[in-house]
């Protein structure tokens, strides 16, 4: 039995090191990195050795008892490894700020640059922001190609009218990858960026990424992040469009400049800019994989090329605004990953890399993830319906001494690494709700790797709206047995388990089970998007009848604008115009509303150059709708609860 000092000795010093220590640690330091990282492995490793050889070395039971205690302690060094790997990417980072102001102030030589915009299905809502931004880069030396795999005439007007260079093909094969492929047959630029159909550069995006080519020749590839100006399904189905950053923040803001410090960035797709030269070599854009950008990064540098990252905000898109579109987008993900382990040009097989980028390139995240949230979800059930424990031979107090200080230190180090764009139970909810979809693809890609072809995913008004029934049925499924055997063992006629130290430990994982899987309904409605147009916040000053105001927020269907005069200064349904800063003329407007403090107005009949100019302000300037950090944890309840509840909108 172990004493109580024993018993909390390893969370107490858990407890000193995140309340005492990591506050007074700088996340820009290297070293300070690495102690907290080390700390969490070493919280890990420790709780896996004791796990080892306390609970199921020396277990000796029934067989199947023995079969499920085993099965349990692999998918925990599963998670390990994840972890371990995370933490170990994690330990460093990488700024390059410094570096492209250097590289634009001094810059002379300016490479030209091909701009792709490859494009398939996508409507003129999403398209029209793209082209028009690329047309309008600031930059000496480019030109802009929509590469069409829908043979649109429409969309070959549309380009002719902005002069823009359009092209097809014959044929669809190797989806992106092959579109690129022609678009390179064409295009004769030193260099060439490539901006998904939905996403706008900025117009300094050329100036700041191309004096890395300049000034490196060995630079094969820049990666930039990856912003939105909408809300993703996640954000939304959960009414914290206003308070939780998108989900891929944590990796574009986070991990992404911490893998540029292991030399293991890759290209995400879209906003990224390569050397033309440095593709031939390899042979074109690779054809192998319907994720074509990872298997790019690792040909590139098999070939002695370096992929770096800077993160700047650059562009900005669509993230996926559908559950269709956000399942489609992470299963491609997910099965190319898989993918590219299994070619010869993939991080195992391939020659020329590392051996640490072997395993920084390897899927494992994708594979071990849904495997270790369908045990978190299913082992509770097992032991309180079928009574088989995950944990033998173990007592309170060593719970409290090797797991309860493993999972704060985990916690905290995750915290303080992630600045605030990690929330424990949301973010454990939110890959739990993805599981249910990403699990069956895990299974079906190492099964037949090769057996579905590229989907774009669907976007604007391409997008469907839906529930996710599936998630839903599975989620109540769960719940149902979870609650059911927390009721039986209750009832002494029914109990199917004898009191034992791991109970109240077993009532209180499937509380925070039947949480995570409440979320997970929350988050497989849809909700109905309000506006067609996303608003952009502005706060410019402009006069309307007369009256100044403040333009507050912008769409390229309409405007906000605030007024101080304590009464109306327009009725609803009248028509009136309005300047907006930095256009040459003034908007027709209709009043759809208006307040003693407010008016939103509708333009009406906007001429094309005025919407072209209008597109450009917006998309290609520095207005920003992006939620970088979490931290109003109020707000972030209260949403949650009128989530729950039924409440509206706000």
């Amino acid at each position: 039995m172990y004493s109580d000092l024993v018993t909390f000795r390893m969370l107490l010093v858990a407890l000193v090191f995140g309340l005492l220590i990591l506050p007074y640690l700088d996340r820009r330091q290297d070293r300070h990195r690495e102690l907290v990282t080390l700390f969490a492995a070493f919280m890990g490793f420790r709780y896996l050795i004791w796990r080892l050889f306390e609970t199921v070395l020396p277990f000796d039971g029934p067989t199947i008892e023995v079969v499920w205690v085993y099965i349990v302690y692999i998918v925990e060094v599963l998670a390990f490894v994840e972890i371990s790997i995370f933490l170990l990417i994690m330990s460093k980072t990488n700024s390059r700020h410094k570096e492209a102001d250097l590289y634009q102030a001094s810059q002379t030589e300016f490479p030209s640059v091909d701009v792709f915009i490859p494009t398939y299905n996508e409507e003129i809502d999403v398209l029209e922001k793209t082209i028009i931004g690329a047309k309008n880069l600031d930059y000496p030396d480019f030109k802009v190609w929509v590469l069409d795999d829908g043979k649109r005439e429409w969309l070959k007007g549309f380009c002719k009218a902005h002069n823009v260079n359009y092209l097809t093909r014959e044929d669809n094969s190797h989806a992106k990858a092959g579109n690129l492929n022609n678009g390179l047959k064409h295009a004769s630029g030193e260099l060439f960026a490539i901006f998904d159909a939905d996403f706008v550069p900025l117009s300094d995006y050329l100036k700041r990424t191309t004096g890395f080519f300049v000034n490196n020749p060995d630079v094969g590839l820049v990666q930039t992040p990856q912003h939105f100006y909408n809300r993703d399904p996640i954000q939304s189905n959960l009414y914290l469009d206003k308070l939780l950053p998108d989900e891929q923040r944590l990796f574009f803001d986070v991990m992404a400049p911490c893998r540029d410090r292991w030399d293991a960035a890759f290209c995400c797709g879209s906003c990224s800019i390569t050397r033309r030269k440095a593709v031939d070599e390899i042979g074109g854009i690779p054809t192998s994989s319907i994720t074509e950008d990872l298997l790019t990064t690792l040909s590139l540098l098999k070939a002695g090329y370096k992929t770096i990252y800077l993160n700047e905000k650059l562009s900005h898109g669509m993230s996926a605004d559908s559950l269709e579109g956000y399942f489609v987008q992470r299963s491609r993900w997910c099965r190319g990953g898989i993918q590219c382990l299994l070619l010869p040009e993939g991080p195992l097989r391939a020659k020329g890399l590392s051996p640490l980028q072997r395993i920084l390139f390897a899927p494992y995240s994708w594979i071990i993830q849904p495997i270790t949230k369908l045990m978190l979800l299913i082992v509770p059930i097992v032991y309180l319906l079928i009574g088989l424990s995950p944990l033998q031979l173990t007592t309170t107090q060593e719970l409290i001494s090797y797991q309860f200080p493993m999972f704060f230190a985990f916690t905290i180090s995750m915290w303080w690494l992630a600045r605030k764009r990690y929330i424990p139970i949301i973010s454990t909810a939110i890959n739990i709700f993805s599981m249910f979809r990403i699990f069956p693809v895990v299974v079906s890609s190492l099964i037949k790797p090769f057996g579905k072809p590229f989907m774009v995913t669907p976007k604007g008004s391409g997008a469907k709206v839906g529930v996710d029934w599936y998630i839903i049925v599975s989620s109540l499924i769960l719940i149902l047995l979870t609650i059911t055997g927390v009721f039986i063992n209750q009832v002494p006629e029914l109990c199917i388990i004898e009191y034992t130290d791991f109970f109240p430990y077993a009532l209180f994982w499937s509380t925070f089970n039947i949480i995570f899987l409440f979320m997970c309904i929350l988050l497989a409605v849809d909700t109905p998007r309000k506006r067609k147009e996303e608003r952009f916040r502005v706060n410019e000053i402009t006069k309307i009848e007369g009256f100044t105001v403040v333009v507050s927020d912008v769409s390229v269907g309409g405007c906000r604008v605030i007024h101080s005069q304590k009464r109306r200064i327009i009725e609803t349904g009248e028509m009136s115009e309005i300047s907006i800063p930095g256009i040459s003329e003034p908007f027709q407007v209709e009043v759809k509303n208006s307040s003693d403090h407010s008016v939103m107005l509708k333009f009406v009949d906007t001429p094309i150059p005025l919407r072209e100019q209008l597109i450009t302000k917006l998309f290609t300037g520095h207005y920003d709708n992006s939620i970088y950090e979490t931290g109003n944890w109020s707000g972030i309840f209260w949403k949650l609860w009128n989530r729950a509840f039924g409440k509206e909108i706000t």
